[in-house]
């Protein structure tokens, strides 16, 4: 009986320990009132997979749950805070965004998915309410991005691999 007492407890120890849901203090802020910069990496062949990262008033968050994989068009950043190490190694990111990025409308470069690849997502939300959104094909990190068409302008190539490195270290 004892025994049984024991599994039973270590049991519901292990399902309160494993419960990934996030709460409401981890929640990120809310988007509509500041600024912000959300960046991430998205995996479009077989099966998506999604991580985001939000960098707004001094945090880093971040969103594993993929689920800009189902809601693409009306996605909404749900994430947790990081720590402050992290957010020291992104916090660059902001003071380095490309000028002519900023002055771009939201658009896409590349094909992201077409040959099962991925992407790099960056939206932006500036002080005068605007929001922008660029998805750029991961295959901006091969070792000619540019390529023969000019693909990618430099300040763009330079950007995302800046941001990756950035994503792949923390």
């Amino acid at each position: 009986m004892k025994t049984l007492l024991l599994y039973g407890i270590l049991l519901i120890s292990l399902i309160t320990a494993c419960n990934t849901e996030i709460s409401d203090e981890s929640i990120s802020p809310d988007s509509s009132t500041s600024d912000y910069l959300l960046v991430g990496k998205v995996g479009l062949g077989w099966g998506c997979s999604a991580v985001m990262y939000k960098l707004q008033d001094g945090k880093l968050y971040a969103d594993t749950s993929s689920s800009y994989c189902k809601n693409r068009e009306t996605y909404v950043f749900k994430g947790y805070q990081l720590s402050d190490a992290q957010y020291q190694r992104m916090k660059d990111l902001p003071t380095s965004f490309p000028n002519e990025l900023n002055s771009l409308p939201s658009q896409t470069f590349g094909c992201p998915g077409c040959a099962d690849g991925g992407m790099l997502f960056i939206q932006k939300k500036t002080s005068g309410g605007v929001t922008k959104t660029w998805l750029i094909d991961d295959s901006i990190l091969t070792s000619d991005p540019a390529g023969i068409d000019k693909t990618f302008p430099d300040y763009l190539i330079n950007y995302a691999a800046h941001v990756y490195d950035r994503i792949n270290t923390l």
